[in-house]
C-alpha cells in the first residue's frame, strides 16, 4: 500500500503587516504576522469561572456533550448525545430542566448530529445525515426539516454540513468517486449549495474539496488518516469555509455570495515516523482488542496504512459573538480516540484569532481535553472532562496575556 503525500501550500509572507486587494469584486487578505500588541493578547484564565457537572444526580450527568451556549437571557444550553435531552441551567449552573430525549415521536431525537443555536435562540438539532430538528428556547419541538429522498424513499441524496442562523442548511451531495489507478491519491471535491427552509437551493457554491482518498486496488479506496478534511462554520452574518492543504478561508454572505478569502502564514507541520508510531501505538490501545499474532498483524496493517505526511493546517471552526473566527490548529494526537482531528482536543490547542474583515489579530491556547463552543468577549464556554467525567466548563478572556 503506499503511503499518502500532501503537498501543503504556504501563504507568502508580505513586507507589510496585513494586505488587502479586491479582485473580481473578492477581498483577499494576507496575514504575514499577527497584530496583537503584548497588552491586547488573549489568555484563558487559570482556574474555571464556572463547572457544571457531578456524578451523583443525572441532571448533572452528561455523556456526550454535542453544544455548550449561553442563552440571550443568561441560561446555560447543554445538548447531550447520550440522554438525547436538550438541558438548561441557570448561569450559576443550576438545572432547571429538560427536554427532547431519545425515541421517535414528535419532538423526541433518535439521534443527535450537529447542533446549533439560531436567530432568537430557536434551537436546531441535526438528525440523521440530513434532517434538522427546530425547538423554541425552552426546549418545545417546533417542526422538522426533512431533505427530500430518492426515488422510492431511499436514502437522503445530502448530507448536512452546517446551520446559518436563519435555519438555511449548508449541503452537499453523497458522493461515489469514480475508481482511480491503484495507489492513486487525489483531493475529491462536490457541489456545496445552501437550501432553505422550504427545501430549495438558495445558492450553488460551486465544487469545493471536501475529502482525499487513496485508490487501494480496483474495487476500493480509502482515507489516509490525518488527512485535511472540509471545515465549515456559520455565524448570524457569514458562512465559512477551508480545507486544510493550505491556510485560506473562504468567507460568504448568508445568501451565498463569496464575500473574502483570508490567509495567513503557515509553515505545514510534518508528521514524523516517531509520531506516526506513537499514534499506531496509542490508537491500538483502544481499538485492537485481540492478543498474540492476531493483535500484532492488526497494528502493522494499521502502520501500513495511508496517512498525511503533513498536517493540515486547521481542523475546526468557531466564530464567536462578537464577530471574529477562531481557528484550531490540527494535531495528530486529537485523533488517536476516534480517528478525527476534529475530535475534542486532547492536548492544550491553539487558536489563532481573525476579526471580522480577515485580520490575523494572534494566537490563543486552550488547556487540553477542553472543547470550547461558544466564545464571547470575555468568556469561553464548553466541555471538558475532568477525572475522567464529561463537564460544562467556563474560563474567562483575559487580556495581556502571552503571544
Amino acid at each position: 500500500m503506499i503511503a499518502a503525500v500532501l503537498q501543503a501550500l504556504t501563504v507568502a509572507a508580505s513586507t507589510q503587516a496585513q494586505t488587502a486587494r479586491d479582485s473580481a469584486g473578492i477581498r483577499i487578505v494576507d496575514n504575514p504576522r499577527p497584530l496583537w500588541k503584548p497588552a491586547e493578547v488573549l489568555r484563558l484564565s487559570d482556574a474555571p469561572t464556572l463547572v457544571v457537572g457531578y456524578k451523583a444526580s443525572p441532571e448533572y450527568t452528561f455523556g456526550r456533550i454535542r453544544q455548550v451556549t449561553r442563552m440571550s437571557d443568561g441560561r446555560i444550553f447543554v445538548a447531550d448525545g447520550a440522554s438525547m435531552q436538550l438541558r438548561f441551567f441557570d448561569a450559576r449552573g443550576v438545572f432547571l430542566s429538560a427536554a427532547a430525549g431519545k425515541g421517535e415521536a414528535p419532538g423526541q431525537l433518535r439521534d443527535m448530529g450537529l447542533v446549533r443555536v439560531l436567530r432568537g435562540d430557536t434551537i436546531a438539532v441535526g438528525v440523521g445525515l440530513s434532517d434538522g430538528a427546530l425547538f423554541t428556547p425552552q426546549g418545545q419541538y417546533m417542526r422538522t426539516l426533512n431533505t427530500p429522498r430518492a426515488d422510492g424513499g431511499g436514502p437522503p441524496r445530502a448530507i448536512m454540513m452546517d446551520m446559518l442562523s436563519n435555519a438555511t442548511r449548508v449541503m452537499m451531495p453523497l458522493s461515489n468517486p469514480a475508481p482511480r489507478a491503484p495507489g492513486t491519491e487525489w483531493t475529491d471535491s462536490v457541489n456545496f449549495s445552501l437550501v432553505g427552509t422550504d427545501h430549495n437551493v438558495i445558492r450553488d457554491l460551486g465544487r469545493l474539496p471536501y475529502m482525499v482518498f487513496v485508490q487501494e486496488n480496483a474495487k476500493s479506496y480509502t482515507y489516509p488518516w490525518l488527512s485535511s478534511i472540509a471545515v465549515t462554520a456559520a455565524s448570524a452574518e457569514h458562512f465559512y469555509f477551508g480545507f486544510g492543504d493550505r491556510y485560506a478561508v473562504n468567507v460568504y454572505s448568508p445568501s451565498g455570495q463569496l464575500q473574502s478569502i483570508f490567509r495567513r502564514a503557515w509553515t505545514p507541520i510534518p508528521v514524523t515516523p516517531a509520531d506516526w508510531e506513537n499514534w499506531v501505538v496509542e490508537w491500538s490501545k483502544l481499538w485492537i482488542k485481540s492478543t498474540g499474532d492476531s493483535a500484532r498483524k492488526k497494528m502493522q496493517e494499521l502502520r501500513d496504512a495511508p496517512y498525511a505526511f503533513t498536517m493540515p493546517a486547521f481542523s475546526q471552526f468557531i466564530p464567536d459573538r462578537i464577530g471574529r473566527l477562531w481557528v484550531r490548529e490540527a494535531h495528530y494526537q486529537d485523533a488517536i480516540s476516534a480517528g478525527s482531528l476534529t475530535d475534542p482536543p486532547v492536548v492544550p490547542s491553539k487558536w489563532s484569532v481573525f476579526a471580522a474583515k480577515g485580520v490575523w489579530l494572534g494566537d490563543v491556547t486552550m488547556p487540553k481535553d477542553f472543547q470550547p463552543y461558544d466564545i464571547g468577549a470575555d468568556y469561553v464556554l464548553g466541555k471538558q472532562y475532568v477525572d475522567g467525567v464529561s463537564k460544562v466548563v467556563q474560563y474567562a478572556l483575559i487580556a495581556g496575556g502571552k503571544r
